[in-house]
């Protein structure tokens, strides 16, 4: 076995320890401008490259990132774990089964948004100039490469900006989670057969056809036996839900082998890695706090290293046409914002809604970088096209969000306006999250708060097994939106005891806000959403809720307007 030599070591760590500090400085630096992380650390590996270090300082450049030798393949090597690892997470994040409820419409409207853009930009693409396409690679094969890789949806980009925005348990967030989970299937699986028509070299029908059948075989095979599996692995070595350290390693190596598997398959190893976060995600024993702990710790160590790699890789010569990559950029956008409009309103949402939905999906982000790079390795890339798409994915990521958040800007309505004493709840029973939607259903009905309390009991249940409404911190905020519903329905709910559900932080819940409002008012559930969660965001709010005796006094502190 090749032994590396000290100085070979000292290198390696050397230009590791550099990518990481310089990824947590400049990525902290975008955080505080408002900016999504990936931002800073792109620019940093930018700075680390030769576009910038590697001009102004030749000799230590070429010292510290050795272009000879084996000393690249070992950045490389990490490279290539930090995507498999980031494709983990990406199917750890997926609810397949929650997603697959939505029914056939989200599942054709998820298409509709993949589609447009697909071919949108596979039609310029006969326009590009010729430096973007390699001498001795199929133009073919560039042009669909290019399309897939501009028309995928980043999710973990687009759950963080959710996050922030305070509207990830609203229905357009759902929508949008769902939409941007469905079209990652249908985008990994069109990959998937990109790649395999590339590494054949030519278009046969098994080419064509193997990817597709390996793809209906895996989700069967995620939806069904997976799932037991790892739930049987996990019992037999005694694993507790706090144990973070076993299921990170299971979780590490679930991804590497079922790559390896996708490989022997003739399917490319990245898209194994995508499907066993799709079978992780199917256990009973991965909670959401394990999501959680496991995402941040890939974007804390993994992700950091990837753009970092990345933004070292960037060259612009004066070939590289702007213009170019603007027009790329309009008409992916363009393409992706009407197709998921159009989807979305064929799936029964209002305009407000559906334009909200459209806008959240436009960014490819993770996704669009790991297949130009994954292009880029193939030699289906050059530099050209690879910098230009990386460059086209890290705009719609920082422009996603203020794009989004113009999307559902309407007319604030004042939360205190909904607010009664009659509303608030102080000591609700239950053990169970079925438990508790029961009871405070029942108790609005005996207030006369509402009508049937069976209709709004499977109404909100319904939302719930979309996706848990627990934000974390123990609170949660189901709602639902429900027919000819003239005013707006807002009520609190201290419970006596806290009790499981699915937070992300893996808190028991103990405040509960319930919304519920009409479902042709397309801002009133934002609205009242971000609001909420804008308010209980601070400590001391949710500390006064918990401790206040009186339903007087929990009134006083709930009659709060938009801007508290």
């Amino acid at each position: 076995m090749p032994v590396l030599s000290e100085h070979a070591v000292f290198i390696f760590v050397a230009e590791l320890g550099i990518i990481m500090l310089a990824a947590r400085i400049f990525g902290e630096l975008a955080r505080r401008l408002g900016q999504p992380i990936i931002v800073g650390e792109v620019g940093a590996g930018i700075i680390l490259g030769p576009m910038i270090f590697g001009k102004l300082l030749p000799k230590h450049f070429n010292f510290l990132f050795p272009s000879e030798g084996f000393q690249p393949y070992l950045l490389q090597g990490i490279s290539w774990l930090c995507v498999i690892f980031l494709l983990l997470i990406t199917g750890l994040e997926i609810d397949l089964r929650a997603s697959l409820r939505q029914g056939k419409q989200s599942i054709y409207m998820s298409l509709i948004a993949l589609l447009f853009p697909f071919i949108g930009v596979y039609w310029f693409s006969f326009f590009l100039p010729h430096s973007f396409f390699p001498q001795d690679i199929n133009p073919i094969h560039v042009k669909l490469l290019i399309s897939i890789a501009l028309a995928v949806v980043a999710i973990p980009v687009i759950a963080k900006i959710l996050f922030d925005l305070k509207i990830f348990q609203s229905e357009v967030g759902l929508k949008i989670l769902t939409k941007g989970v469905l079209s990652d299937i249908w985008g990994w699986s069109i990959v998937a057969m990109i790649l395999s028509l590339i590494i054949k070299g030519t278009f046969t029908l098994e080419t064509f056809l193997k990817p597709i059948i390996t793809m209906v075989v895996y989700l069967v095979f995620t939806l069904t036996i997976a799932p037991r599996v790892i739930d049987k692995f996990f019992d037999m070595i005694g694993y507790k839900k706090m144990d973070t350290t076993v299921a990170l390693s299971l979780l590490f190596s679930l991804a590497l082998l079922n790559g390896a598997v996708a490989h022997m398959l003739g399917i490319h190893v990245i898209f194994g890695a995508f499907v066993a976060g799709l079978m992780a995600g199917e256990s009973q024993k991965i909670t959401p706090y394990m999501r959680q702990w496991t995402q941040e710790f890939i974007f804390a160590v993994f992700a950091p290293i990837f753009f970092v790699l990345i933004g070292m890789q960037l060259k612009f010569t004066e070939e590289t046409s702007w213009i170019v990559i603007l027009l790329l950029l309009f008409i992916s956008s363009f393409c992706k914002i009407g197709g998921a409009y159009i989807g979305a309103i064929l799936g029964g949402l209002g305009r407000k809604n559906a334009f909200a939905v459209a806008c959240g999906l436009n960014t490819q982000g993770t996704m669009g970088i790991i297949i130009a790079l994954i292009g880029f390795e193939l030699g289906v890339f050059n530099e050209i096209i690879f910098s230009s798409i990386v460059i086209i994915c890290v705009l719609t990521s920082i422009g996603v969000g203020p794009l989004l958040k113009w999307a559902i800007k309407g007319v604030r309505r004042p939360l205190a306006k909904f607010f009664d004493k009659d509303h608030i709840f102080l000591d609700v029973q239950g053990k169970t999250k079925e438990q508790v939607i029961d009871a405070i259903t029942k108790l609005m009905a005996k207030r006369k708060i509402i009508d049937n309390a069976k209709l709004i009991q499977k109404a909100i249940w319904e939302r719930e097994t979309s996706l848990s409404t627990a934000i974390g911190e123990g609170v949660a905020l189901p709602h639902a939106r429900l027919p000819n519903l003239k005013t707006p329905i807002l009520c609190f709910f201290r419970l006596k005891d806290g009790i499981d559900f699915g937070s992300p932080d893996n808190m028991p819940v103990r405040l509960l806000f319930l919304e519920l409002t009409d479902s042709n008012d397309d801002g009133m559930q934002l609205n009242l959403i971000a609001q909420v969660a804008r308010f209980i965001s601070l400590e001391s709010n949710r500390e006064r809720l918990l401790t206040s005796d009186k339903e007087d006094e929990i009134h006083q502190i709930l009659s709060f307007d938009e801007k508290a």
